[in-house]
């Protein structure tokens, strides 16, 4: 075909509309080692996980067979740049990277790719990750029985989020049923206290998207346990009836005391008057006037006493006789 033939089919609209549909479903053919052999790489399963703001951890598997002279590496473009981590393998069939400051913001997806060296030959398995939907806090703390809640603190450290969402895991201790529970807020309310339940909890972080997807949730806290209340309800009310008793008894009681102390305590004044003639009559109660004042000596008037008066006249009569 002419040159001047070429350029007319390669102007042609449908090979133009070609050309885009074979590259948006496959995608622009890299030059980058990591396009470069990825049909034959016994890597599978390739995954990572996002923790402490900046920090990336992925792991895959890899073949039996592969050969154990085979070299690993991570790696993630931003900014027109390819950073790079060294791997290690970790267990038998498993190789894990760890990527101590992960450049990349959460809500922007990244290109990450596990490399192989099979005789310097590289070849890579590679996948598109949205950072947020697989960024994984640490479990939540502290938690506690507090009265009728169990209440418990965010996850500690660094994240992309300041909000968390928690789970909840009930247990039934004597049934063993367990429901779980999705919470909004770092408590749980204790419907029934009369049973006693095994209590956990799970957090992630709040990324306010429309679409979450894949959930990522924290490792679960340790378990706390609910006692049941109802013994205790008892020996409460008891105590608080044997309080009021007591109080009652002891008000009596004082009230009585306090009634025969009163008794004691307001006897009648006498009154001065009965005592002291004229003081309030004649002196308006100035006592000391009274006292030098003249008072005539009254005399209680004393008893008559019988005296037998014979007649004398008669005696000497008789005597005369």
């Amino acid at each position: 075909m002419s040159l001047e033939a070429w350029r007319h089919v390669a102007h042609s609209p449908f090979l133009q509309v070609g050309m885009v549909w074979i590259i948006t479903f496959n995608g622009f053919s890299s030059t980058t080692p990591e396009g470069m052999g990825e049909q034959s790489s016994s890597i599978h399963n390739l995954t990572c996980l996002f923790y402490d703001r900046n920090r990336m951890n992925c792991s895959w598997n890899i073949d039996e067979a592969t050969a154990p002279d085979t070299e690993y590496r991570l790696s993630y473009e931003f900014a027109k740049e390819r950073f790079y981590a060294p791997c290690g393998t970790m267990e038998p069939g498993k190789v894990t990277c760890h990527f101590r400051d992960f450049n990349q913001h959460g809500y922007d997806k990244v290109r990450i790719c596990a490399i192989e060296f099979q005789q310097h030959l590289p070849m890579s398995h590679c996948i598109n990750i949205l950072p947020v939907l697989f960024y994984k806090v640490s479990p939540p703390v502290n938690v506690k029985v507090n009265g009728s809640k169990v209440v418990w603190s965010p996850p500690t450290g660094e994240h992309l989020s300041l909000y968390f969402k928690y789970q909840i895991q009930i247990t039934d201790v004597d049934t063993k049923g367990s429901m779980m529970e999705d919470l909004n807020m770092p408590k749980w309310d204790i419907d029934d206290q009369s049973k006693s339940f095994s209590v956990k909890v799970r957090a992630r972080i709040e990324h306010f998207l429309h679409s979450p997807g894949d959930l990522m949730w924290s490792d679960w806290s340790d378990s706390v346990i609910t006692e049941r209340q109802t013994d205790d309800v008892m020996v409460k009310s008891l105590i608080v009836t044997t309080i009021v008793i007591i109080a009652m008894v002891l008000l009596l009681i004082f009230h009585r005391l306090n009634c025969h102390l009163l008794e004691h305590l307001c006897q009648p004044i006498p009154d001065p008057k009965q005592k002291f003639s004229g003081l309030f009559e004649n002196y308006n109660g100035e006592f000391q006037q009274w006292i030098n004042a003249n008072h005539p000596e009254i005399e209680d008037p004393k008893e008559c006493v019988t005296v037998i008066v014979e007649d004398q006249s008669l005696e000497q009569r008789n005597i005369e006789n």
